[in-house]
């Protein structure tokens, strides 16, 4: 009777764990699993992160049944083995194609929810208006920013990868489609921490993850078609045609793009062709293959003007310079992929070739006052061509025992660049105290370069995986890691002085370089990895040795270079509990300095900045130490994401600027290249939203710090520059029916200032001859206050905004001259539907500046249109459009780079009336959709 007991009690002491996920790879909440077992039949749901689990299961056949509103149910049959433990492979969810009208449900949905490896907004909470695309709902996620040109932001990270309900889609490129694609169509936008396809597949998540921005759709939303074409011309002899179309099936997608513009800018003409082409489809039931093409061809003037301050503790320097010319770029790309996933074998594949043609013609004038005065007058005529050819190889299969698994990758790439340029440089010293012209000196040179590089990169990978522990949901392994990159290089280049009384070119040795270089980069590793439904770590070490070669032909020498770095990884993540999550990451990296900052020889391409090399330069290796904090409340709806961030580089290679007079005692540079160590940047985020009255309101809080230690060599010198950034914003927005307002204020300070020592003031410590970035010795306070509301009514949609905003910039020495900038704008915008195809619309912008140096005005810029839509769907308009009627605009801008002050601004026509004729496609799910055009002033 004992033993009959015993041996039930271990008949029924069998488990089944597994996880169920949604296409993107994100765990599925609160799905219903279904378990019969005999005549036992048991049910459960999955957690926060979709994992479930059965114990005490007696039969050694079993089925499992899972089902979760918007997806396809699941079902299929198991049997046991030899182990008491059965963990079923991840269980995919489809989303449901067809699905019931909508049912409208009065609760108030959570606006974030927030799992191990993603951050998931769900669109409902948020308002979305006829006519907003992607990016317009974005815009609202707390933490979440997203710029003129459609690059999306989160906790100081640029979002790298775009997906639509996990799968690829076209060419992956967020900036392409965010602005196209109506946010009516959204469910849910994840922010996934990506490691890779191939890490998703074999669960080995090491290393730092970049950001992917996944857009889940609605049901039966995953299909469509987008896209316009029109016609248009302009009062500046503009011309400009577009046709684009994308037909998009869930994984079937193809797109075509052809257009065409050109006009007079002010500085002559400028013109630019696009041709592009892109097909992705399925290959059998596992696999997808993609295929894309991409012509640019721009061909555009220019003309502009700066004004450049610079501050030394011996005095202040002064540049003011015009440019012109006319540059012309053409650029073929031609790339594709390929990938296969059967859960037990992944293959994927990447190609790309593409070819780079550019010809300048472009002419300078500059004129340096202040404590040195010296005029430069160059011009330079280029032509160069960039061949290009790459390929990446990686496979990884799941072994037969199911805990191990075994990866392998290849790469390489072959690219050359040759380049024919004319440099002539016209140098005008004058006498520091009468002013008079001393000497005027002309060069006519002409450079001709040959390089080629080629690269070649292998990996190996493999996962040994450890015995279960007691959690029945959790995996180790012991994963050993191997991958050498292998690169030679080749460079030409010769130089050739032409005589100024007969025009003669002469070959010139000292000015003209020949080398070869070899490099040989190897990692050798090994990682330890655990992760459960509320834990992932791993933590390893790494061996990093490197070996360069270098052969100066001209010079007959030749240079060998090695190095060993080791360091230890780490990443770490848990689910502290739901809704709240935290993770620590560190990583490693070793890089070779560059062919140019090893090479000896003297490179005076331009000569008011001479760059010898320094052969004896060793390898640098960056350390990065990461941490998030994210937090959700789910019935409240609060959130908080914050991040800490540092690093340091180990034998970083920095500038060595040194000053040297030259035959006129003026003064000129010479930058060379040192080791060092010392270097260091520390940086935090943070954001608070809190939602009211279900999302009708929200305010927010959020800020970001930064302090930096940055080893600098003058005169070699070695100096460190501290600094400091620190920034706070306060935001609030209401969003009701027909009225939307929303305010914040911001300030921020940043500060970089180079340490002087006392007594010192004639020592020269830094000079910008050109614009060479140095040490840095302005604080900068900014302080803007915006204010915008939106009126959307039947017939009339109102927008207006004010904008203020104060710059400060106050130097280290030299106080009393204060340079501030400030900025009052005014915009107002509105729409008025006349008749149901009319459209008559009015913007009006009012900018005051002031603290530039470029003589400016203060723009009143007044646009109006009227457009008549045609068709039953109104997708065909024809429009009449005035911009600048006041002819008041200017491109004026101010930076601050190293010690200097720069304010620029570009020539360009304004004022123009144009005439256009667009038809708009945009229909997803059977369903027509309008995406208004974003428009900024």
């Amino acid at each position: 009777m004992l033993f009959q007991a015993s041996a039930g009690f271990a008949q029924g002491n069998k488990r089944v764990s597994g996880l169920v996920v949604d296409s993107s790879k994100t765990g599925i909440s609160n799905a219903t699993i279904l378990l019969i077992a005999g005549s036992d039949t048991l049910r459960t749901t999955t957690d926060t992160d979709g994992y479930f689990s059965f114990s005490r299961i007696k039969s050694d056949t079993f089925s499992i049944s899972v089902s979760s509103m918007s997806y396809q149910s699941y079902s299929h049959a198991y049997t046991f083995g030899k182990e008491k433990h059965f963990e079923i492979n991840t269980i995919e969810l489809k989303y449901v194609q067809n699905m019931l009208k909508t049912v409208e449900i009065k609760g108030k949905p959570n606006p974030v929810r927030i799992m191990q490896d993603t951050i998931e907004f769900n669109a409902a909470a948020f308002q979305v208006l006829e006519g907003d695309n992607v990016a317009d709902l974005i815009k609202q996620f707390p933490g979440m920013e997203v710029d003129d040109e459609y690059n999306v932001k989160t906790q100081g990270k640029d979002m790298v990868k775009l997906r639509i309900n996990g799968k690829d889609f076209f060419t992956n490129n967020i900036q392409d489609f965010i602005g196209k694609l109506p946010a009516g169509i959204v469910s849910k936008v994840q922010i996934i921490d990506d490691y890779g396809d191939e890490a998703n597949f074999t669960g080995l998540k090491i290393g730092e993850p970049t950001k992917m921005l996944n857009i889940v759709t609605k049901p039966n939303m995953n299909k469509g078609k987008f896209g316009n074409f029109g016609l248009n011309g302009g009062t500046n002899d503009q011309i400009g045609s577009v046709l684009n179309g994308n037909l998009w099936n869930d994984s079937k997608q193809s797109s075509g793009n052809l257009g065409y513009t050109t006009s007079n800018n002010g500085a002559g003409t400028t013109e630019n062709v696009r041709i592009s082409a892109n097909h992705r489809d399925e290959l059998g039931k596992n696999g997808n293959i993609g295929l894309n093409y991409n012509f640019t061809g721009n061909n555009n003037a220019f003309k502009s003007e700066q004004a450049v301050e610079t501050l030394n503790p011996i005095g202040t320097f002064y540049t003011k310079s015009q440019s012109s010319g006319q540059n012309r770029n053409n650029r073929h790309n031609l790339n594709g992929d390929l990938n296969y996933n059967n859960k037990k074998i992944f293959v994927s594949g990447n190609f790309g070739a593409s070819y780079n043609g550019t010809k300048g013609d472009n002419s300078y004038f500059t004129n340096q006052s202040g404590v040195i005065r010296q005029d430069l007058k160059n011009s330079s005529q280029s032509q160069n061509n960039s061949p290009n050819i790459n390929g990446n190889f990686s496979f990884s299969k799941i072994l037969k025992k199911k805990r191990n698994s075994l990866s392998a990758s290849l790469g390489f790439s072959n690219n050359a660049t040759n380049a024919d340029q004319n440099i002539s440089t016209n140098t005008l010293y004058y006498d520091k105290d009468t002013q008079l012209l001393k000497k005027d000196s002309l060069l006519n040179r002409n450079l001709i370069t040959e390089n080629n590089n080629q690269n070649f990169n292998m990996g190996f990978n493999f996962g040994m995986g450890l015995k279960t522990p007691k959690d029945s949901l959790a995996r180790r392994s012991l994963n050993f890691n191997y991958s050498v990159s292998i690169g030679n290089s080749s460079s030409n280049v010769s130089t050739f002085v032409f005589n100024n009384l007969n025009h003669l070119p002469q070959y010139v040795d000292s000015l003209s370089t020949q080398y070869t270089s070899l490099f040989i980069n190897q990692s050798l590793g090994i990682n330890y990895n655990y992760n459960n439904k509320k834990i992932r770590y791993n933590f390893g070490l790494n061996a990093r040795p490197s070996l360069m070669y270098n052969h100066y032909v001209n010079l007959n020498q030749k240079i060998k270079n090695n190095n060993l770095n080791y360091a230890p990884n780490l990443n770490f993540s848990k689910t502290i509990s739901k809704g709240k999550t935290i993770s620590v990451g560190y990583t490693g990296n070793n890089n070779s300095p560059s062919i140019n900052q090893m090479q000896p020889i003297r490179n005076s391409q331009n000569l008011q900045n001479v760059i010898i090399g320094n052969p004896n330069l060793k390898p640098f290796f960056n350390h990065r130490l990461s941490s998030n904090f994210n937090y959700v409340n789910a019935k409240s709806g609060i959130s908080m994401m914050s991040g800490l961030n540092f690093s340091t580089t180990q034998n970083e290679i920095v500038t060595n600027v040194i000053l040297v007079p030259d035959t006129l005692n003026s003064l000129k540079q010479e930058t060379r290249y040192e080791n060092t160590n010392g270097t260091y940047n520390g940086s935090g985020n943070y954001n608070l939203n809190l939602p009211f009255k279900k999302n009708k309101y929200w305010l927010s809080y959020s800020g970001s710090f930064g302090i930096s230690n940055r080893a600098v060599f003058v005169n070699d010198i070695k100096r460190f520059n501290k600094g400091i950034n620190f920034s706070q914003q306060v935001k609030g927005n209401m969003n009701l029916k027909k009225f939307s307002f929303s305010g914040g204020v911001n300030y921020s300070f940043s500060s970089n200032t180079n340490i002087l020592n006392a007594g010192s003031l004639n020592e020269l410590y830094y000079l910008s001859l050109g614009q060479i970035a140095g040490t840095t010795f302005f604080n900068t306070h900014t302080f803007r206050a915006d204010i915008s509301n939106s009126v959307r009514l039947k017939k009339l949609t109102i927008n207006a905004s004010l904008n203020y905003n104060v710059t400060k910039s106050d130097a280290e020495f030299n106080s009393n001259n204060i340079r501030n900038v400030k900025n009052l704008e005014t915009n107002l915008s509105s729409r008025l539907t006349i008749k149901k195809t009319y459209y008559f619309g009015v913007n009006a912008s009012k900018r005051i500046n002031s603290g530039y140096s470029l003589a400016n005005v203060n723009p009143f810029i007044l646009n109006a249109s009227l457009s008549k839509a045609f068709l039953k769907n109104r997708a065909l308009n024809l429009s009449v459009n005035a911009n600048d009627l006041l002819n008041q605009g200017n491109n004026l801008s101010r930076y601050i780079s190293g010690n200097s002050i720069i304010d620029s601004r570009s020539n360009q026509v304004t004022r123009v009336f144009t005439v256009a004729l667009i038809y708009n496609l945009s229909q997803f799910g059977g369903q027509a959709f309008r995406v208004d055009a974003d428009t900024s002033y």
